[in-house]
Formats: structure tokens, C-alpha cells, sequence
């Protein structure tokens, strides 16, 4: 077996995954972030200042009437560089107020406010965004309670707690946040497709003003708290932006079919989300659940968890290109019942043939096969598809989602379908699958709806890979879209006065086969410590050469085993990889030589951040 380190010799020796090519990198430039530097912190300078017990208090200061008519005026002006508040030595925020970002606010003619973190990646946390309505006002308490805010979601991740898509970051006792009363925290959403120059490198997510009121609703099934609103400030599927001081969405949770498959008082159960998991309504009123075949354990889940008489699922994305209409459920202000809409994205067009949903709902309400007034069941199994006719099912839109009703039965053939991961499909009456939101001058919105016989299909797909979709290797700016990764919590080298954190772990292919001893993860902890202790005494000429985010790609082979590091879209210069050469090859080789011949190539990504 021989080593190399990859690039000496100019050639290329890792095979990536099928259908994954090189790309630009998505995320926008950071150039506009690092122009004007205001601070706006009192604090102490520290040598290891991101420790979990050494990180100080962080006080914004308030400023004049006087000083915040300026930081507005410069936050406004568009010829005049994007603010950077500086939190500690490794967390900013930048902050603009702009015309020309694409959204509900600027549509109308107002302003967007826009927060965006840099550093938030060193603690393994994605990067945050904010986008306000401008209210002057209240501006002295946005920027102080924002960046507060901020930096406890940075202390909280360097203790292993973070906010994700669909997550919540609350606020603990403060009676005002924002200048508002009702304000209690953020709903985070990922979309990645959205691109501005002041955003950060992917990953981010963007964080959602919640009312205290929706509160019960985003704990327990945020996307329905989010197409709501992107019903009602028309941006479909959901506004990256948050509205002060607005009316809350959602008032009571009595009166939605929600408080039977949620706990709205202690929250110890919720209903059960599969991710890649689609819901969709045809033109004529037919169902079809798409389910990724690489989520077969998360249903297994759900079944396990799931009554012998019901079954439910939810959905935590939108497939845009699949439904660029969807199901959205509004609470009516007079007797606080919750009603169906139908909420189109701008581009929609007639030849949109699918609906989404937001949830099923399976429940074996109906009599069984064995009483007399009920139809035989009528079974054919085609390979792994099963069809149920002649049964007395009933499907309809309820809410935001759907309601299929049939016989203990069916439920069991379904259960058994599910678990086998075959496709299943039934034929049921359909009393009311909403197909249409039409306006009407004299009744406002008039619904559309089916009530034939539809079918009602269980479809297993391929696998879900709509994830670090814009994520890029520091490398060569190789592509991660669809790559599995792990976050690595608060680990890395130390000096005295700077840090190599190891954040992320990518499995570029790791097929390993099922009788191997091999544990990719340890292997991965082994090459962490040796990058680390190899350029650890190495940091200020890393520093002076603007390596910030570093990449390690190795791949084991028993016949082509090789390692490469970078950064910046280019390899480490040659000082840098001789120091790693001793460090990496023994550890590279002795893996290479334990993995069977049989094995197919091995291919980890780690990445590191130098901290200050």
C-alpha cells in the first residue's frame, strides 16, 4: 500500500459519490461585513474568553437620542458600509437597514432590518439571520436585547445546546423583548435558497418573531404557525422576516384537532414529524404520502409510538418543487374555530397540479370488515404494492391536513406495509379534499372542493438528501449538498492565545460493509487530535496567512490511501502540509491497512476554526 498527500502530484485521488459535482460557492460574499466597525460592548479582553466558565458578561450600551439618530442614518444610508457590533472577539453581528431585499417589506415599500452573526459556526451552531420591520422607536432596544440574545444562544451552544431548524430560542424572565410586550422568542427556519450579500457562509437559519400567545403552537407543530404566517404577509411558504408588535396567529388551542395529537399544557407528546416526508393533494381531489426510504427508521418510530386505532404524521419542509401551493389553516376571530385556505406562492401558475399538506391523520373510526354492514375487503398484491378497494374509507381536509378513515383492518395492513417499506394504496369517498382557493366579490374566499372516489397512495420514494444544501468544503469548495455530517461539540486543541476547534465531521461515502470492526467516528477523533497538535504552535502564521476555516479530506484505502488539507478554496501552503505529513501518514496508513480489501474506499471531511 502506498500513501501520498494529495495535490504533490497534482492528481486527484478521492471518487465522490454519484451525481455530486463541484459548484460556486452559494452563500454571498463577506466583504460588505467587514468595512465599518462600531463597538457597542463593554467587556473584558480574555485569553481563552470562549470557555463555557470564563465567557463575561456582555453589556450593549445605550445610546443617545442623538448617537442612535445617526447609527440609523448610517444603518439607512446605502453609500455608507454595513455596522459590525462586536460581542466578543470571536462574535459579530452586522447590521443594515436596506430597500432591495426581496421580500413582503420591501414589496411594499418599506425597509428591512438585517442582523446577521459571524462566528456562531466556531461553537458547532449554524449562523443566525434577523430580518425586522424598521421601528425606530423601539431601536435602542432591538439592538441591546438582540444582541443579548445572541450571545446567550453562543454560550448556550459551547454547552452542547442548540437551535436548529424548527427550533425555539425563548426568552427566560424578561417581561419586554424588542420594545414589545408579546414577544417571546424565535422560530428558526432554514433556506438556504435565500442569498443576500450581508448573510454569512452556509449554514444559517433565520430566526421568526413568535407572539406569546402562538407559543403552544410552535412547540408543538411549528409549521403550522409558519404558513400561517406566510399567509397572511403573502410570502410563500413562510416570511424570513418578523413584524413588532403584531397580532398573534393563533389565540386557542381548544378548538384545532391538534389537542388530540399534541399536549398543549406539558408538551409530553407531540405529533410525530419524518422529515422528506411529502403530503400531497391531486387536482381532482387524490391523496399521495411520499415517504424517503432512507427515513424507514424514523416510521418504524412512529409505529411504535402509535395507538392499535390511530396513526399520524407530520411534514418539517416544503418540497417547492413539488407544491408551490399548500394547505394553510386560519383561526376564525368570532367563534375561534380553525379554517381551511389554500395559500399559493407568488409564481404559481393553473398547471399546478399538487396541494400540500401539513399532516395525516390515520384512525380506524370505521366498522371492521367483520360486520355485516360493512364491504368485504378486497386485496391485490402486486410485488410490493398492495391495493385495498371495496372498503367504506372516507378521506377529507381537516385544518391544514388530511383525515383518512377506515376499518382496524386496513390499519393493520397498512402498519405491516409501512414496516416492510412497500407501497400501499386504498380507495376512499372522498367528503371534502379541498382542491382550490377561489376569490369571490361577494363571499371573499370560496373553497373548491372534491367529493368522489379518490385514491389515497403510500409511496416509498428515494432517499431524502435536502440537507447542508450551499454548504462547501474550504478545500476546493467541493460540494456537501445531501452529504451526512455530525456537529462536533466544543472540542479542539488549545494555545495560549489562539484555538483549533473541530466543529463538523462530513461522510463523504462511508459504505462500510456490515461485518467490519471499523469505527469511522474514532478514527476521526485520532486525525482531530493530530491536525490540531501539528499546527497548534502554528496559529499566528495561519492567522497571517487568513487561514480561518480549515479542511481535512482523508481518504482510507487499502490500496490508495491519501489525505488533503485546506482552505480558502486552495491547499494549505507546502510549510503547513510538511509539519501535518508526520502527524497524519501514520495515523492514515495503520487505518488503511485495518480495513478489508473487500471494503470500499472510506472518505471523511473534517472541519477546523481558528479562534482569537
Amino acid at each position: 500500500m502506498s500513501l501520498r498527500r494529495q495535490g504533490l502530484e497534482h492528481k486527484k485521488s478521492v471518487t465522490f459519490d454519484d451525481g455530486i459535482k463541484p459548484g460556486v460557492e452559494a452563500a454571498a460574499s463577506n466583504a460588505a461585513a467587514v468595512a465599518a466597525t462600531n463597538i457597542m460592548s463593554s467587556f473584558k479582553v480574555r485569553t481563552n474568553e470562549t470557555d463555557t466558565d470564563q465567557v463575561s458578561l456582555f453589556k450593549p450600551e445605550t445610546l443617545t437620542a442623538q448617537e442612535l439618530e445617526e447609527r440609523i442614518r448610517q444603518l439607512k444610508d446605502p453609500n455608507e458600509p454595513p455596522i459590525e457590533f462586536r460581542i466578543h472577539n470571536n462574535l459579530t453581528v452586522i447590521s443594515k437597514i436596506v430597500d432591495n431585499f426581496d421580500c413582503y417589506l420591501n414589496r411594499n415599500g418599506g425597509y428591512c432590518w438585517i442582523f446577521s452573526t459571524r462566528g456562531l459556526c466556531t461553537v458547532a451552531q449554524d449562523e443566525l439571520i434577523f430580518i425586522f420591520d424598521v421601528n425606530i422607536n423601539n431601536a435602542n432596544d432591538i439592538i441591546s436585547d438582540l444582541l443579548l440574545h445572541i450571545h446567550q444562544i453562543y454560550i448556550d451552544a459551547t454547552k452542547g445546546s442548540f437551535v436548529r431548524h424548527l427550533g425555539l430560542s425563548l426568552l427566560s424572565n424578561s417581561s419586554t423583548f424588542l420594545g414589545s410586550s408579546t414577544a417571546t422568542g424565535f422560530l428558526y427556519i432554514s433556506d438556504p435558497t435565500s442569498l443576500y450579500n450581508l448573510f454569512p457562509e452556509t449554514p444559517y437559519i433565520f430566526g421568526v418573531l413568535i407572539h406569546q400567545l402562538e407559543l403552544p403552537t410552535a412547540q408543538c407543530f411549528p409549521m403550522r404557525l409558519l404558513l400561517r404566517l406566510g399567509y397572511e404577509y403573502q410570502s410563500y411558504p413562510w416570511p424570513l422576516f418578523s413584524i413588532l408588535n403584531r397580532d398573534a396567529m393563533f389565540t386557542d388551542t381548544q378548538h384545532t384537532i391538534m389537542s388530540l395529537l399534541c399536549d398543549f399544557r406539558s408538551f409530553t407528546y407531540v405529533l410525530s414529524t419524518i422529515r422528506g416526508l411529502t403530503i400531497s393533494i391531486g387536482i381532482q381531489g387524490s391523496v399521495s404520502i411520499r415517504i424517503p426510504r432512507n427515513r424507514h427508521d424514523d416510521i418504524l418510530k412512529s409505529l411504535e409510538q402509535s395507538s392499535p386505532h390511530a396513526l399520524s404524521f407530520g411534514i418539517v419542509n416544503i418540497n417547492r418543487q413539488v407544491h408551490s401551493k399548500h394547505l394553510v389553516t386560519i383561526q376564525n376571530s368570532t367563534d375561534q374555530q380553525y379554517e381551511t385556505r389554500v395559500f399559493s406562492s407568488l409564481d404559481s401558475n393553473d398547471e399546478q397540479i399538487m396541494i400540500g399538506g401539513n399532516f395525516l391523520v390515520i384512525n380506524a373510526s370505521l366498522r371492521s370488515r367483520d360486520s355485516p354492514s360493512s364491504s368485504p375487503l378486497d386485496t391485490q398484491n402486486t410485488g410490493n404494492y398492495s391495493l385495498h378497494n371495496n372498503l367504506n374509507a372516507k378521506v377529507n381536509t381537516i385544518e391544514d391536513g388530511i383525515m383518512l378513515q377506515i376499518d382496524g383492518d386496513a390499519l393493520k395492513v397498512l402498519k405491516q406495509c409501512l414496516k416492510e417499506r412497500k407501497d400501499y394504496a386504498i380507495l376512499a369517498k372522498a367528503r371534502s379534499i379541498v382542491v382550490e382557493e377561489q376569490k369571490d366579490s361577494t363571499n371573499g374566499n370560496v373553497m373548491k372542493k372534491s367529493s368522489s372516489e379518490q385514491l389515497v397512495e403510500f409511496l416509498w420514494i428515494d432517499d431524502d438528501n435536502d440537507f447542508n444544501r450551499g454548504v462547501r468544503s474550504p478545500i476546493d469548495h467541493f460540494p456537501m449538498d445531501g452529504i451526512r455530517n455530525s456537529r462536533i461539540h466544543y472540542a479542539g486543541q488549545r494555545s495560549s492565545l489562539f484555538r483549533l476547534r473541530w466543529t463538523d465531521l462530513f461522510f463523504i461515502q462511508c459504505h462500510l460493509n456490515n461485518n467490519e470492526s471499523f469505527d469511522p467516528t474514532r478514527l476521526a477523533d485520532s486525525l482531530a487530535k493530530a491536525f490540531t497538535q501539528a499546527l497548534t504552535p502554528f496559529t499566528d502564521m495561519l492567522v497571517e496567512a487568513k487561514y480561518r476555516k480549515l479542511g481535512l479530506r482523508v481518504t482510507i484505502d487499502r490500496e490508495n490511501a491519501s489525505y488533503l488539507a485546506g482552505s480558502n478554496g486552495e491547499q494549505l501552503s507546502p510549510f503547513f502540509l510538511s509539519q501535518l505529513d508526520d502527524h497524519m501518514i501514520p495515523i492514515v496508513m495503520k487505518a488503511s491497512d485495518n480495513v478489508s480489501r473487500t471494503a470500499p474506499s472510506l472518505v471523511l471531511e473534517l472541519i477546523f476554526y481558528l479562534l482569537d
